[in-house]
């Protein structure tokens, strides 16, 4: 035997010894073994005949008042005679920018009113905003 085929038989030795020692080692960490189960075998699309729906629908009745019925799309706001929006709106805030140039008096909106499709009405109402603290000077 020459001395490269002693070395790749010692090689050839030490690789199996690690592969072995790895394996056992891995297979120690788990704590649990794992269970081995069977997939659940589908049904092929197509195999079952058409069924006849469960469901019935009548046109006639409501859909609105706890049917799950939902918002009519499109939402519109309605006006007044004059052509103004119908809302309602929190107390003026005045708004000082960061720099202390500008300042802004606003009204927030508290309450928009839309209407939907089926003519239902659906309110939008929003929290008082707490205005930002005032500068000290």
């Amino acid at each position: 035997m020459t001395l490269a085929q002693e070395r790749a038989a010692t090689r050839a030795g030490i690789t199996a010894a690690r592969t072995n020692t790895l394996r056992r080692d891995l297979n120690s960490l788990e704590t649990q073994r794992r269970q081995i189960r069977e997939l659940v075998t589908l049904e092929r699309k197509g195999l079952r005949p058409a069924t006849k729906g469960r469901g019935t629908w009548d046109p006639n009745k409501p859909t609105f008042g706890g049917g799950g019925g939902g918002v009519d799309s499109p939402l519109t706001e309605p006006v007044d005679e004059s052509g103004v929006p119908l809302r309602e709106y929190h107390p003026s805030m005045t708004i000082t920018s960061s720099d202390g140039l500008f300042t802004m008096e606003l009204e927030p909106i508290k309450k928009l009113t839309m209407v939907d499709h089926s003519g239902r009405s659906i309110d939008f109402i929003y929290a008082d905003p707490e205005p930002a603290p005032e500068p000290e000077p």
